[in-house]
């Protein structure tokens, strides 16, 4: 059962490094507004990944096929989440060069990453693909430690992510520089997003 737990862990560790909106979300705000934000960001990611992971080891595939059923119509919603999200962003960065704000507190960085985690598409691609490797059981604590391993894999990475931005933040000269960052995690997003509603159908 250790091998179990190990394999939950190191799909965990591959969810979060896959480069995508998530990753790019949480390095840009890493180099935003600094390592605790961006760990904040990793962590809410996490927890959806847990949850996620959770729902999936209890229900099995029956979920999962479920959902697919509705794939095109999810992954077109999750689209137009992205681009949402990354519309926001930009005109976030345009308003606050207008009128400078106070910076928000780095504990706000963690919903918004948990529920784009929860919508991203690619989460539940990548569920659906692990779901039959992994022991599913009626032991809920079995299942439990699964979805805990998993976690704590997808926890490491995203905080590594994290710390990669705020040291790339650290490392830049002054706000512009990252304001730029965090523009270029934006479009990516955007990019994401666009790209996943001209391939929902």
């Amino acid at each position: 059962m250790a091998g179990a737990i190990w394999k939950a862990f190191v799909f965990g560790a591959l969810v979060a490094g896959a480069i995508g909106p998530i990753a790019l979300l949480i390095f840009g705000t890493g180099a935003r507004q600094g390592f605790g934000a961006g760990a904040l960001a990793g962590l809410g990611a996490a927890l959806a990944d847990f949850l996620y992971a959770l729902g999936a080891f209890l229900a099995g595939a029956i979920l999962l096929q479920l959902l697919a059923a509705h794939e095109p119509a999810i992954r077109a919603g999750c689209a137009l989440l992205l681009i949402g999200l990354g519309a926001v962003m930009l005109v976030g960065l345009l308003t606050e060069h207008a009128t400078p704000q106070a910076a928000r507190p780095a504990a706000h960085a963690f919903l918004p990453t948990f529920l784009l985690t929860i919508a991203n598409p690619m989460t539940f691609v990548m569920f659906a693909g692990i779901v039959p490797q992994l022991p599913v059981t009626s032991s809920l604590a079995l299942t439990a430690g699964l979805a805990l391993a998993l976690a704590s894999g997808s926890a490491a990475v995203n905080v590594a992510i994290a710390g990669a931005g705020a040291a790339l933040g650290k490392a830049l000269p002054g706000e512009r520089p990252r304001r730029a960052v965090s523009a270029a995690a934006a479009l990516g997003i955007l990019a994401f997003g666009i790209a996943g509603l001209l391939t929902a159908f």
